[in-house]
């Protein structure tokens, strides 16, 4: 067995740290424009695309916690590698590690986007978007385990904004918003729970953490928990924005959760809640940043045949960095391309590759070996 198949990190993380870094990774979209736009594709009912995808999602950590456990010690670069062999391998385990990078890349680049407008107008975009990848080059290259704590430590308090907001929002919110049920059928919210899947199955980094776990036998353990908890934030975004403002109004706003921080009012006093909801948000987004760009060169590493990722951390920054400020010209660019062309090229890898390595696991009788 080559040595860059077998690379580990000597740091291993907890369950708890597992858990907070999916969760981060997967509400950290949520801040973004992806609920307006699942509002406007499925109106009334896109709260049951939220359930839709939250049930297919689960199903997919099934097959990750599987392959986990089937390939011990092997991230799931590693085992395409010991499935498919090291040509053919080392092609499916690019696919998977290109996800993360166009994933970072549109993330940092809404994130700053929503940034500069809500807050730094007079910043230039590309001057927010370099500090950011700063920060996301050193986290990165300090090593899973210094996020990860990170994300244990700011998870909590995330998961406490989210309530506290929801919790404030109850009295505006009039559930008889969300009829009539069905009204366009079913192809809208059936459509839209790929949609939204696409963007909470980036969490199949599960797939480069389990190797890393104290108790890797929690791998979908830890999925389920930390999906469950991404998908109760995302459906109370999409009730209350519906509710609240109506599913036109909502479809068309640049980010549901901001307005609907805008409007929180505790006791009189605390109102205007939305600089400490995108200040949650853009560190919710950096950890997450980090973990995928720590997951980008983690794999190239390994497809390369390295005996360490942490020379490739900055030159992975520095690359997401440049897609980041060249691939789009514009507000209505990132939008065409996260509405309609990311949802595909991610769904095929997150769904469509991991079962296919899995069925030809089973053909090939391949099992792990890693030590």
């Amino acid at each position: 067995m080559e040595s860059w198949l077998i690379m580990q990190e000597k740091d291993t993380i907890t369950t708890k740290q597992y858990i907070w870094l999916l969760f981060s990774v997967i509400t950290s979209f949520s801040t973004l424009q992806i609920v307006s736009m699942l509002i406007a594709h499925a109106g009334e009912d896109a709260w049951l695309s939220v359930i839709c995808a939250w049930l297919t999602d689960v199903a997919l950590a099934v097959v990750y916690a599987y392959m986990g456990r089937r390939f011990p010690g092997e991230n799931m670069v590693q085992y395409s590698i010991s499935v498919l062999g090291k040509y053919f391998g080392r092609l499916i385990g690019a696919l998977f590690i290109f996800l993360f990078l166009i994933s970072v890349s549109v993330l940092i680049r809404s994130l700053c986007t929503l940034l500069g407008t809500a807050f730094f107008p007079e910043t230039p975009l590309n001057v927010l978007i370099a500090f950011c990848f700063i920060l996301i080059a050193i986290g990165a290259k300090k090593g899973l385990k210094v996020f990860a704590r990170i994300s244990a430590f700011l998870g909590p308090i995330y998961l406490l904004g989210f309530i506290v907001l929801f919790v404030s929002l109850a009295p505006l919110i009039n559930l008889d918003g969300l009829k009539p049920l069905l009204y366009r059928g079913i192809f809208p919210f059936l459509s839209g729970a790929p949609f939204l899947l696409s963007y909470i199955g980036i969490c199949i980094i599960m797939g480069m953490y389990i190797p890393y776990c104290s108790k890797p036998e929690n791998g979908f353990k830890g999925k389920f928990i930390s999906v469950t908890l991404g998908s109760v934030i995302f459906e109370l975004e999409v009730i209350s924005g519906i509710c609240i403002f109506g599913p036109e109004q909502a479809g068309i706003m640049t980010n549901v959760g901001l307005q609907l921080a805008k409007i929180v009012s505790i006791g009189g006093v605390f109102e205007r809640l939305e600089a400490m909801f995108l200040m949650i948000s853009v560190a919710a987004g950096i950890i997450s940043a980090m973990s995928l760009i720590w997951a980008f060169s983690l794999g190239t590493a390994q497809i390369a045949g390295l005996s360490t990722y942490k020379p490739i951390v900055y030159p992975s920054a520095l690359l997401a960095f440049i897609i980041t400020v060249t691939s789009f010209d514009n507000s209505t660019d990132i939008y065409n391309f996260v509405n309609y062309t990311f949802p595909f090229i991610a769904l095929f890898i997150e769904s469509g590759l991991e079962c296919f390595l899995l069925i030809m696991a089973f053909m090939f009788k391949k099992r792990g070996c890693a030590k």
